[in-house]
């Protein structure tokens, strides 16, 4: 039961994030707002996920795990409520503002949490499978949003995720236990400061750091783009977009499977590498598709799925090496981890927004860019990585 609350209490960032991907458009309509408008509203969730993991992880570290997280998951409650009920663009905002500020809770401190209970051997593992059930939430939110969308309308996608809210909250609140007994207590301003430089100068927490970064940014960048990109070019639903989407997560959920059987018999240098190798080879194998059959969907979701293989590989890896290259400071690097993770989605996002034409050339563009710095990220992680184990062993 604690690994399932621990797999539950991730799942409320796909509520705040996923969910409403496929809904996008019908936003758009309802309230007669840009595509730029109302991306930032999808956006705007990342970017203030990815400042409140900074807060959750540090708040951790100092005052436990638990209250924190119930903090949040109550937070989380509130905002989809509030969305729920908008009645103009401006409240909508306001909840999603409220809603973000709550949901980067659940992945930071899941992730956290184990690191206490499991150490910093199996954290990978850990976070593989945590991830591959966690990504069950990807997966059926957006179907199941853009369902409920279009049968009952957008309103009744955050009422359900207030439901859900509560029923995570209840669980967490009985089922996990405070995990964080060694808390950092009596710092003077400027320590969390002195934290932060800590692990920017470690080259193996950047380098680390900075894969899941951007490889998430070129899957959000295609998640986003592609919402936009069916109802313009392809004349689809909001929920068949959500039934496509499950191509990109099953790929996402798939790679981190893979992740969690190999364990510790493949090293993490080799597992990031491959799977931004990977990443790589496939936007170029996307290209072809689109340019062969531009007019059938599965051209853009097939290679997306593998594009989620990629990222599900190297993902749990990458963080595990970045959470653990500063032992003292396991929830502010988590915390960096994920705003970074975050920072990089929606920059991305709402980048490629502002270069929407109806056409998949923008979209291209931008994901080898990104797929190109993730693995050039991997490769300085890496050598990082040996300098440091040879200088220890010398």
């Amino acid at each position: 039961m604690f690994l399932v609350a621990l797999v539950t209490i991730t799942m409320i960032g796909p509520l705040a994030v996923h969910m409403y991907i496929p809904i996008m458009p019908t936003i758009q309509q309802a309230f007669g707002v840009s595509t730029i408008m109302t991306t930032l509203t999808f956006s705007m969730v990342l970017f203030v996920m990815a400042f409140g993991t900074l807060i959750y992880g540090s708040a951790s570290d100092r005052y436990g795990r638990k209250p924190v997280l119930m903090v949040g998951l109550v937070l989380f409650v509130a905002g989809s409520a509030i969305c729920a009920v908008s009645w103009n663009f401006e409240v909508l905002i306001a909840g999603r503002l409220l809603q973000a500020l709550a949901a980067g809770c659940g992945v930071v401190l899941a992730r956290a949490i184990a690191r206490d209970v499991y150490g910093p051997d199996k954290l990978a593992q850990v976070i593989a499978y945590i991830t591959t059930a966690y990504v069950l939430g990807p997966t059926l939110a957006p179907p199941i949003g853009g369902a409920i969308s279009d049968i009952l309308g957008w309103n009744a996608v955050f009422i359900f995720a207030t439901v859900i809210a509560v029923i995570v909250a209840l669980l967490g609140s009985s089922v996990i236990r405070e995990t964080h007994h060694d808390r950092i207590t009596g710092r003077k301003n400027g320590a969390l400061l002195r934290d932060y430089a800590i692990l920017f100068r470690n080259p193996v927490f950047v380098g680390y750091a900075f894969v899941p970064a951007l490889t998430s940014g070129a899957f959000f960048a295609l998640a986003t783009y592609a919402s936009f990109l069916m109802r313009d070019h392809y004349k689809t639903t909001a929920g068949e977009y959500g039934l496509y989407f499950m191509f990109l997560t099953i790929g996402f959920m798939s790679g981190n499977f893979i992740s969690g059987r190999l364990g510790n018999r493949v090293s993490a240098e080799f597992m990031v590498t491959a799977g931004c190798l990977i990443g790589v080879i496939t936007v170029e194998v996307m290209t072809v598709s689109l340019i062969i059959w531009p007019n059938y969907p599965l051209a853009l979701f097939l290679p997306g799925a593998f594009i989620g293989i990629a990222q599900g590989l190297a993902m749990p890896h990458a963080q595990a090496a970045a959470i653990n290259a500063e032992p003292g400071l396991t929830g502010t690097a988590s915390g960096v981890v994920m705003f970074l993770h975050f920072f990089s989605a929606a920059t991305a996002s709402l980048f490629l927004s502002t270069l929407y034409d109806g056409t998949f050339y923008p979209l291209i563009e931008i994901i080898f860019v990104l797929s190109i710095l993730a693995l050039a990220s991997a490769v300085f992680a890496n050598a990082a990585k040996r300098r440091q184990t040879a200088r220890m062993s010398a």
